[in-house]
């Protein structure tokens, strides 16, 4: 550790990502959580939704996005740690899940040459509200470890609908991101494959319509990656 991060981590200690509690260094988990968060790596997942195979989306979503993978299950100290990083603003949080999807990405799509990066968008009152938008800073930690640029100003959020997990079925989460995204006007892409970024995919009803939206602008293949994914647990 250099003398400048030694004097941050002093001055600013991080809070552990799964349970709260202060760390020394720059670290972001303390030992007892990374064994958990290890537990709650995604394996035996479906192929194309990335789900656990007993939570397959692909019947409710047969098109839209074409793969999606997540690190880890929406679960104990992850479900924590994405709530505190969204809504307690822990905004170092980013990296640290930013690196685990950036693994997924090289493990699921390495084949894959990403014309860009594109983020769900949050709606401009609430990004001013919590002061940051969690998906963009996400796709900013995998812009920088993919080598491959974020591509803004394509999706936008309207405002309408309610907040999605207050929906309790996918046909409601469905119904209820229809008008809530939107294609930015005039907004065109060049066929190529676009990396989607999300912080948690749930019903895969946003991840559905987004990718709809970016296929409708002229890209050609739109893959998935979250934090995090649910399972029958979440």
């Amino acid at each position: 550790m250099g003398r400048m991060e030694s004097l941050l981590a002093a001055l600013f200690p991080h809070k552990c990502f799964g349970c709260g509690e202060l760390i020394e260094g720059t670290g972001y988990c303390c030992t007892a959580c990374r064994e958990k968060l290890l537990a709650l790596t995604v394996s035996e997942a479906c192929p194309r939704c990335g789900k656990p195979a007993g939570d397959c989306i692909c019947a409710a979503f047969p098109d839209g996005f074409d793969r999606a993978a997540a690190p880890f299950l929406y679960h104990g100290p992850v479900r924590y740690g994405i709530h505190h990083y969204k809504y307690r603003h822990k905004r170092y949080y980013a990296d640290f899940l930013s690196g685990f999807m950036a693994q997924v990405v090289k493990d699921r799509f390495g084949e894959i040459a990403f014309s860009g990066i594109v983020y769900v968008p949050m709606h401009w009152k609430k990004r001013n509200m919590r002061g940051f938008c969690p998906t963009k800073d996400l796709a900013r930690g995998l812009s920088k470890r993919l080598g491959v640029p974020v591509a803004e100003h394509l999706l936008r959020h309207t405002g309408k609908g309610k907040a999605q997990m207050e929906q309790k079925t996918a046909a409601k989460r469905l119904e209820n991101v229809r008008g809530a995204f939107e294609a930015v006007k005039g907004a065109k892409l060049d066929g190529g494959d676009y990396l989607l970024v999300d912080d948690v995919l749930t019903s895969g009803a946003t991840a559905h319509r987004c990718a709809c939206l970016l296929k409708g602008m002229g890209a050609g293949r739109v893959y998935v990656v979250t934090a995090a994914t649910t399972g029958k647990e979440s």
